[in-house]
């Protein structure tokens, strides 16, 4: 036979009292080891309880609550036309708001491990959702295997309500309809906690003094000991207003202290391992209730994260499930969600390197960058954008299948008809004509000297088509156009110095301006006149970029000259049909050479024909 778990605690007679650990109390009477009566309502008032309780409901509370439509091709949106929406977003009924709503509802989780609200409809549609008291709700299950819930009114009658007439978040649950109550279970860890804090009131309500004990060497009768004992608390004891007040001692009485102390009996230890130890029961970090012993800087935005994922997501979790269940009916095309992108906030610069590398691969528009910011949308702010030198994969992967050599048939040259006019030359690619740095050099050699009169424009493109076969002749006139050609200087008398040679550096002539477009020109090669604008910067030049593109492409410009950005000391964006060159001018820029494969968008001053080549048949005596 096994003797029944029950033990008696030692305390004076008069004070005797039996624990059952059973029942967790003694006698029924909801105490605990601790001498302390602990149930949800005087739960709360331990402070470290009431800080986590508090964490809890307002982050959950806090965070905004949406209803969704989920879209067919994929996504989702904020279904606002549902009158669920105002309920569960803004107003749940007339006298409270969303937030106190989630926030009582919390509180009843975490106290009660369940939280009720009526479903009140008007005119068959839901119109408020009134919470209800969990510790006078009685759920039962009923012979078809659904739930009927009894509700205990103020006047004392009961209301019995419908499954489908209660919203109901349950907590733990060891049989599904239940919810295992948190307070109840851990009541020891609370009572020890609310026990230090009811000592130390104590303590510093008798003066900070360990109790005494009064001794005499005479026999005092029962009623003189009470006596004696009760003039001494009311002189000596009831507050620190009446601490150390002098004592008057008659009939031998001697005061002796009791051993012992709060520093031996390691009285902030034991607080501050409570903290810890019912923030481990709550699943919340111990320095959002102030306890910052063991955090510091470089650990606290991880310690949120982690509050996030393992002490808010869960509850989250479950609202939301009941609010599908409850109030959608199983309704798969709408559903309810926490938007906790709130909790993830970064300082200013996290999320500024956040939102770019978002925006540079396209995943966000400018508009719902700003609307995460609580920003209003601006006109063109839907747009998303992608680097120019970006590809897929399985293109990046693909091999380029040969080319056939074409058979070519020598055509019947008809003598009577008339020469066909010489089919004009396909506009080359930039790739195709890529200059190295010394070639660079060369060039900018040749347009300084038409610059200071050494050249005509005229010498200067016979030189650039000599020594460079790769550049065509209308990509050759683009180039001299926006050169300004000085007077060639007369012949040089005999007893003058002679002429320098054209082979002189360019660090010795005068520094020129040169612009570059970006659509046509730099965008199609960065890497060629990237560096090209990198070696005029070294030699003494000033580089600039005037782009027709609008103001609202800076960012895509930006990113497209990456790490050549610092060789440009302006970049204008124009846009519209603004001349590039009038657009200079009004910049204080005076522009020696356009580097720009559309001359028409620089003046409207025509541009010099280019130079048709002739082609004739060669004789049977050439070669």
């Amino acid at each position: 036979m096994i003797a029944q778990n029950n033990r008696i605690l030692w305390l004076p007679e008069s004070d005797a009292r039996h624990f059952d650990y059973e029942s967790g109390g003694y006698g029924g009477g909801g105490r605990n080891p601790s001498g302390v009566k602990v149930d949800a309502e005087t739960a709360l008032r331990s402070t470290v309880v009431l800080a986590c309780i508090r964490v809890l409901s307002t982050s959950v509370a806090g965070l905004p609550l949406h209803l969704y439509r989920r879209l067919p091709g994929g996504g989702k949106e904020v279904a606002r036309e549902r009158p669920l929406y105002r309920l569960l977003h803004s107003q749940p009924n007339s006298w409270q708001t969303s937030f106190e709503w989630r926030e009582q509802l919390m509180l009843h989780l975490l106290s009660h491990s369940e939280a009720y609200s009526e479903k009140v409809y008007t005119s068959g549609q839901l119109s408020e959702l009134v919470p209800l008291h969990p510790s006078r709700m009685k759920p039962e299950r009923i012979e078809n295997g659904r739930l009927r819930y009894k509700y205990r009114e103020d006047s004392g009658g009961t209301t019995t309500y419908a499954q489908d007439a209660i919203l109901v978040v349950r907590g733990m649950s060891d049989d599904g309809v239940n919810g295992m109550s948190m307070v109840e279970l851990s009541r020891d860890a609370i009572g020890l906690a609310r026990a230090c804090e009811i000592h130390g009131a104590t303590f510093f309500g008798n003066g900070a003094r360990p109790g005494v004990i009064l001794t005499t060497d005479q026999v005092l009768s029962p009623e003189a000991a009470e006596s004696t004992r009760n003039q001494w608390e009311r002189v000596h004891g009831g507050g620190p207003q009446r601490a150390h007040r002098a004592a008057v001692l008659q009939g031998g009485l001697k005061v002796n202290e009791l051993g012992g102390n709060n520093q031996e009996s390691q009285f902030l230890e034991a607080r501050r391992f409570q903290v810890e130890e019912i923030c481990r029961i709550y699943g919340v970090p111990p320095h959002l209730v102030g306890d910052l012993s063991r955090s510091s800087f470089s650990n606290i935005e991880q310690q949120s994260l982690d509050f996030l994922t393992n002490g808010l997501t869960p509850w989250l979790r479950r609202i939301e499930s009941a609010i599908t269940r409850d109030l959608l009916d199983g309704d798969d095309e709408y559903f309810a969600e926490f938007d906790t992108r709130g909790v993830l906030r970064a300082d200013a610069a996290g999320r500024a390197a956040f939102y770019q590398s978002l925006w540079n691969m396209g995943v966000a528009s400018v508009n719902e960058l700003r609307s995460w910011e609580n920003l209003n949308p601006v006109d063109g702010g839907d747009v998303r954008f992608v680097q120019l030198n970006m590809t897929t994969l399985d293109k990046a992967a693909a091999v380029p299948e040969p080319i056939p050599a074409a058979v070519v048939e020598e055509p019947v040259v008809d003598a009577t008809a008339p020469s066909p006019e010489p089919a004009a030359d396909a506009e080359p690619q930039v790739a195709d004509v890529s200059l190295n740095g010394a070639q660079i050099t060369g060039l900018l050699a040749i347009l300084q000297a038409v610059s200071t009169g050494v050249l005509t424009k005229s010498g200067a493109a016979a030189a650039v088509a000599a020594a460079f076969p790769s550049i065509s002749q209308p990509q050759i006139d683009a180039i001299l156009a926006g050169v300004p050609e000085s007077p060639v200087p007369s012949a040089v008398p005999e007893a003058a110095p002679p002429v320098e040679p054209l082979g002189r550096s360019l660090p010795e002539a005068r520094a020129l301006t040169i612009s570059i477009d970006f659509d046509r020109t730099f965008a199609a090669d960065p890497a060629l006149w990237g560096e090209f604008a990198r070696k005029s910067v070294a030699d003494g030049n000033t580089v600039v970029m005037i782009s027709r593109r609008p103001e609202e492409d800076r960012q895509v410009v930006t990113d497209t000259l990456g790490e050549y950005a610092d060789a440009f000391s302006q970049v204008l964006l124009v846009g519209g049909d603004t001349l590039k060159a009038d657009a200079a001018r009004a910049a204080g820029i005076d522009v020696d050479v356009w580097v720009d494969d559309s001359p028409q968008t620089i003046t409207d001053e025509p541009a010099p024909a280019p130079k048709k080549r002739s082609r004739r048949k060669k004789t049977d005596g050439e070669v």
